[in-house]
């Protein structure tokens, strides 16, 4: 804009800055930053250590910068890991930017892509995953309005409910009400006719008196002495004959007595916890993934539709990316795991049966020995609470875990590695624990472990409440449990504190409220076509994962499902 109000102003004369001489100026080296007439920009180009340079019509500069004021630098992207390293390509198998270093420590196997196409499949990912999250959130908030509308119409409902339960019970009153006081007014209308009587019968016998006393009285004055013993022996003639006496005792009336009992709630009336409709729980299978482990013990979900998937036996932890299709394995350490769990710095936790627990960092991928220790002890099983504190499983050194020769304890320690809290023996001092093999937690923080009690996965599920003491027990549902013995071999809580748990011998799954009642379960081999149901996680938008086992005749393909749940 400076160069074209120059040439409208046409105060300073502009000349080739190669010749000095031609003031015909049409074009401009952005390289050397010159401005060029027709003949040196020819010769510029021909020039060998310039032939590359750029020039442009002077028409054009404008539209150039803006177009490079647009482009982005990908020429000084420092790498967060190695120090004094420029990232100069994109790991499409990580979705990370990548120095020389990086892909000769942890990428070397890795597909790689030029850093502006990563770029463009970075946002381009971002911006579906953020596109999926207001879909997810979306349907969220319709059950939202839903539900809400659906609690307005029931309250309104049940409040009509108790109204007229409180009309009955008042229309009830005031007719027992009536009942009593007409039963009084005849009561007293009996004893009133027994004192009138007493009444007019006494006042009778006075007007006879009174009459006897002013015959003698007439008598005396008539100084006849045979009048007056004549009116004596009347009198004692009539003396003579019975006359009964006026009764003054009359009956009372009855006296009213208040119920003493208060009305009870199963009179009135009481509120009560609906049944739980099974139709209301609802799994729908979004995709299944085939993995090259015989089983997936161990799944913890990870940012951007990540999960670790590890194994025992196999002696190895991968970490995978879910696309639509398939898994593209990121990232696989060869280490034993029994158990995993997140820290909240987003480094992996793990307890490979030995006294410390381990930790897989999230940036490099390098295994390192953590701060919790618990030794003597071995750890079996690792959850990370939502105040960040860490519950370890753990048992006694020995090579097998049947038979019990030892403590068997979930210890609890602060994100410092301190112990807070043993969890070993009850109020009345006995074992809790046959072998925690697993552990998770509530929205409150409240402790469910899988206490597994024979070698054969037979087991119960212990809530364990704020003091040593335990809470509930859960050995199985009654109805699929008689013949079947209860083998469960994962737990996760759902933000609605409802305790999914898996078993896997038997192809169930069980939903648990938290009084340790079975609310809901589902056969998932014949309603979801999921066999050998075993690990579990749900993630921050309520999709649930399921790792399952394999039998011993098929090949090593465990397979892992996204499941969508609702009513729970």
């Amino acid at each position: 804009m400076a160069l074209s109000k120059s040439f409208q102003k046409g105060q300073v004369p502009m000349v080739c800055q190669m010749c000095e001489e031609s003031n015909e100026i049409k074009w401009k080296c952005l390289h050397c930053d010159f401005l060029l007439c027709t003949k040196c920009q020819k010769l510029h180009k021909k020039v060998k250590s310039t032939d590359q340079h750029t020039i442009i019509d002077i028409k054009d500069i404008a539209c150039h910068q803006q177009q490079t004021k647009d482009q982005l630098d990908f020429s000084n992207i420092k790498c967060g890991i190695h120090a004094g390293q420029t990232c100069f390509l994109f790991c499409q198998s990580c979705e990370v930017v990548v120095c020389p270093l990086c892909i000769t420590t942890v990428h070397d196997t890795h597909k790689m892509i030029e850093l502006a196409k990563g770029y463009e499949q970075t946002i381009k990912t971002f911006n579906s995953d953020i596109d999926q999250k207001l879909v997810q959130n979306g349907k969220v908030l319709s059950e939202i309005g839903t539900f809400k509308s659906s609690l307005d119409s029931n309250y309104e409902l049940e409040k009509q409910k108790i109204l007229s339960r409180e009309k009955d019970l008042k229309n009830d009153v005031e007719k027992h009400t009536n009942k009593l006081l007409k039963e009084l007014d005849q009561r007293k209308e009996i004893v009133m006719k027994s004192v009138n009587d007493a009444e007019n019968r006494s006042e009778n016998i006075d007007k006879d008196l009174d009459l006897q006393k002013k015959t003698l009285s007439q008598a005396l004055n008539s100084n006849n002495a045979k009048l007056v013993f004549n009116i004596q022996s009347e009198e004692k003639t009539l003396r003579q004959k019975r006359i009964v006496p006026v009764n003054t005792i009359f009956p009372k009336l009855p006296k009213f007595v208040p119920g003493k009992q208060v009305i009870q709630d199963s009179y009135f009336g009481e509120l009560t916890e609906p049944d739980f409709d099974q139709k209301q729980f609802q799994f729908k299978v979004i995709n299944q993934y085939k993995t090259k482990l015989q089983r997936v013990q161990n799944l913890v979900c990870y940012e951007n539709a990540t999960v670790w998937v590890g194994h025992f036996g196999s002696h190895k932890i991968q970490k995978m990316r879910m696309t639509n299709e398939s898994l593209q394995k990121m990232h696989k350490i060869k280490i034993a795991s029994n158990d995993m769990t997140l820290l909240p710095s987003g480094d992996l936790l793990l307890s490979t049966k030995e006294s410390c627990l381990q930790i897989i960092s999230c940036s490099t991928s390098k295994v390192k020995s953590s701060m919790y220790s618990v030794y003597p002890l071995l750890t079996i099983a690792v959850h990370v609470t939502s105040d960040h504190r860490i519950l370890v499983g753990v048992r006694e050194d020995q090579p097998n875990a049947f038979p019990v020769n030892g403590p068997r304890q979930v210890i609890m320690m602060s994100i410092d590695g301190k112990r807070e809290k043993v969890y070993q023996t009850d109020n009345n001092r006995r074992p809790i624990f046959t072998l925690p093999f697993k552990i998770t937690t509530d929205n409150d923080n409240n402790i469910y472990v899988i206490d597994n009690l024979e070698e054969d996965w037979s087991g119960r599920i212990v809530a364990l409440n704020k003091s040593n003491g335990v809470k509930w027990t859960y050995s199985g549902n009654a109805d699929i449990n008689k013949e079947q013995t209860f083998k469960p071999r994962d737990l996760v809580v759902t933000k609605s504190e409802n305790i999914i748990v898996t078993d896997a011998d038997n192809h169930m799954i069980h939903i648990l409220n938290t009084s340790a009642e079975c609310i809901h379960y589902l056969n998932t081999k014949y309603q979801l076509g999921i066999q050998l149901p075993n690990s579990l996680d749900i993630d921050n938008a309520g999709i649930l994962y399921i790792g399952c086992n394999t039998y011993n005749s098929e090949p090593n393909e465990a397979k892992i499902y996204t499941v969508q749940v609702s009513g729970f």
